[in-house]
């Protein structure tokens, strides 16, 4: 319970173990800013009166959106943030958009699309994710030829099917590359069964020489899961990535502070010219063709490239940008 006599410049509302995306942007809102984090984990336990914050951020648009939105708040600003899946639920005929100040989104797709489906009156703007840049060292690139895609989970998102289908065009051409995938082991039947699927797939087209799957523990803490994972792109040369739907891509990001090249799937994102249009490719021959190019380059040619995509990344995402931003809009 909050003491009463304790007032906040921001009120955090999450489920507990859901902030890892918000987290960068905090952890510099909290150099200059007071803090209260609130994680209910049923609706019951979000007492409207333990509100302390003249800034109220909710996190995700869903239970808690709708539960703070009821209320008219006086003195007090309401910032809900909408990531992705929320748009197709229930929650956006639940949530009082007449009482939310403003709603964030991470894409300018969505923010389209919530405008369109949902509400055409509420304030709206698009701030891409932030990234912690301490926690991934840049590492000089290396002659090797292997390529790393990796994800938090084995989600169907992140279109691992499709990648080894290419993957196995991009051998017939020079089969000394290797792919590895990285994610944590799966945490219910819906992950096991696209695991499944994926190693069925490298089964059915021999690639089990050429591609390996890592299996990772999964860390309690999403946050500091994310910083071990420098650990293993250190082994890497390129990062590869073949979703559809994804905006910001904390992995691809991660990727490329490291020193590796980058390499995104643009012919079916819609989303890639907003974060990642150095790296995106609109056919699979020409992302093939730049991966050998890639691979050719001189070691110094190459260092010198991947300190110029490090500082794209920083310059655009990187916490201190992305938190400047939050603070303009939580206090102009």
């Amino acid at each position: 319970m909050c003491n009463k006599s304790i007032k906040y410049d921001i009120t955090f509302i999450c489920r507990r173990g859901k902030d890892h995306f918000a987290e960068p942007i905090l952890s510099e809102l909290a150099k200059i800013y007071t803090i209260q984090y609130l994680y209910p984990e049923h609706k019951r336990d979000l007492l409207l009166n333990q509100i302390k914050g003249r800034i109220i951020w909710v996190e995700w648009a869903n239970k808690f959106a709708k539960i703070v939105s009821k209320k008219k708040w006086k003195n007090k600003k309401i910032f809900v943030r909408l990531h992705r899946w929320e748009i197709d639920t229930d929650y956006m005929k639940k949530i009082k958009w007449k009482n939310i100040n403003k709603v964030i989104f991470v894409n300018t797709e969505f923010e389209n699309l919530f405008k369109q489906r949902v509400n055409d009156t509420v304030k709206t703007i698009t701030i891409p994710n932030a990234i912690s840049i301490d926690d991934f060292k840049f590492n000089s690139p290396k002659n090797n030829q292997n390529i790393c895609s990796f994800s938090l989970a084995f989600n169907e998102v992140k279109g691992y099917i499709d990648l080894l289908l290419f993957f196995s065009k991009l051998l017939k051409k020079d089969d000394s590359y290797k792919l590895n995938i990285l994610a944590r082991y799966p945490a219910n039947d819906k992950e096991l069964n696209y695991l499944l699927k994926i190693e069925k797939i490298i089964s059915d087209l021999e690639l089990k020489y050429s591609v390996s799957i890592t299996k990772r523990s999964p860390e309690t803490n999403l946050c500091d899961d994310r910083k071990n994972i420098s650990k293993y792109l250190s082994k890497q040369n390129m990062i590869i990535s073949f979703s559809k739907l994804e905006s910001f891509h904390y992995s691809f990001a991660e990727g490329i502070l490291c020193g590796l090249q980058g390499f995104y799937n643009a012919w079916k994102n819609p989303l890639i010219k907003e974060f990642w249009d150095n790296w995106g490719y609109n056919s699979e021959d020409k992302m093939i063709d730049a991966i050998i190019k890639w691979s050719s380059l001189p070691l110094i040619e190459k260092q010198k490239i991947s300190k110029k995509n490090r500082e794209y990344v920083i310059k655009n995402f990187g916490s201190e940008i992305i938190g400047q931003k939050y603070e303009s809009e939580f206090f102009d």
